[in-house]
């Protein structure tokens, strides 16, 4: 081995505050907010449910750093969205590329639609992130939406927001579907979306 080789960078060990969170977050998509507690969380990461309630009190604590948890999780998968798209629809795609290797792939729901499972259990302080991270989301492929219809990609005249919504609300309803129904049924209502905004 060469001498002066680099060494591999030193990854740093999760603290158990973030431990805490990515298990739960894993949890969090796979059985909703409701679908796990504090001791399978314990006897997960080998810790007592004190360490827990030490770094998040309540569970609403929990749930307000998983929705931080959210925020990060879509802003780094909208900025590799927007940094490798060729076009405005490829963004879409690339966008559904993601949340179908997400739901039916892995088997894991959008953390926002995780959290709607839940919803009429949620606190007031989870909603309004939750709605927070909904406008996000909307705003972002709303934009796209826009670009799209200005660099006539898409079919002028169309409300960009009303497009956005009905892109989002197809392809999460699809997905939820697809999970019984198979594949084929998400990737049909995605292509007639396609037929639907494409010149």
């Amino acid at each position: 081995m060469n001498a002066k080789a680099k060494a591999a960078p030193k990854i740093e060990p999760l603290s158990t505050r973030q431990q805490i969170i990515e298990y739960s977050a894993d949890m969090l998509r796979a059985n909703g907010f409701e679908g796990f507690s504090y001791l399978d969380i314990s006897r997960h990461l080998g810790i007592t449910k004190a360490s827990v309630h030490h770094h998040f009190p309540k569970k609403v604590d929990l749930g307000l750093a998983l929705c931080d948890w959210t925020q990060d999780w879509f802003e780094q998968g909208i900025s590799h969205f927007d940094a490798k798209a060729t076009s405005n629809w490829n963004k879409l795609e690339r966008y559904v590329r993601a949340a179908m290797k997400h739901s039916l792939n892995e088997q894991k729901l959008c953390p926002i639609s995780a959290f709607y499972s839940d919803l009429n259990k949620l606190p007031d302080s989870i909603k309004e992130r939750v709605k927070a991270l909904d406008d996000y989301e909307l705003d972002w492929v709303t934009q796209v939406m826009q670009d799209g219809i200005e660099n006539n990609e898409f079919t002028a005249n169309q409300n960009p927001r009303a497009l956005a919504s009905l892109f989002i609300f197809s392809c999460k309803g699809a997905l939820y579907y697809a999970r019984l129904h198979g594949k084929d049924l998400f990737q049909q209502t995605m292509k007639q979306f396609e037929h639907l905004i494409k010149p």
